[in-house]
């Protein structure tokens, strides 16, 4: 049974998956994708500003919500901030999808990637006294190649703060 499992989680791998193979485990719940090389490697580095609008209309400096942490030979075992780094490039692409597909900023501000980085800029971006707002932005960097310089994938709106 066991080297029945394993057959079949070897077939999974594989980009052209026998058809029956979708039909038996259509959620890769049974037999789990588990490649180990990414057949498209990112090639840049997602970081996310964040800025807040004060109560005298003022607005603060862009800063960075620190997601990316400094590599050490610990975390090649053990780096559960990994999670969080993966989520952000997770919305990323999936909020780069959605921009492919539709620019209307009214349809942007109600997918599910973009409402999650607004809780997220909301909920876990200490604000300074007196912020009423939040704005936050995703910027690609090509990471440590300097030959280009950073692009605003995009820039929201002001969001009211949660009281």
């Amino acid at each position: 049974m066991l080297l029945i499992w394993f057959g079949f989680t070897v077939a999974q791998q594989f980009r052209k998956q026998p058809q029956w193979l979708g039909a038996v485990d259509p959620g890769h719940a049974l037999f789990p994708v588990s490649t180990y090389f990414a057949p498209n490697p990112a090639a840049e580095d997602i970081h996310l500003l964040v800025r807040h609008q004060l109560t005298d209309g003022a607005t603060t400096p862009w800063r960075e919500y620190p997601v990316i942490q400094r590599r050490s030979l610990r975390q090649m075992v053990w780096h559960p901030g990994r999670r969080a780094e993966k989520a952000l490039l997770d919305l990323s692409s999936d909020l780069t999808s959605v921009l492919r597909g539709e620019r209307r900023e009214e349809f942007v501000q109600t997918s599910i990637p973009y409402l999650t980085l607004l809780s997220v800029v909301s909920h876990r971006c200490p604000a300074p006294e007196g912020a009423e707002r939040v704005q936050f932005q995703l910027v690609a960097s090509p990471g440590r190649e300097r030959t280009e310089e950073p692009r605003s994938i995009l820039a929201s709106t002001f969001h009211n703060l949660p009281k």
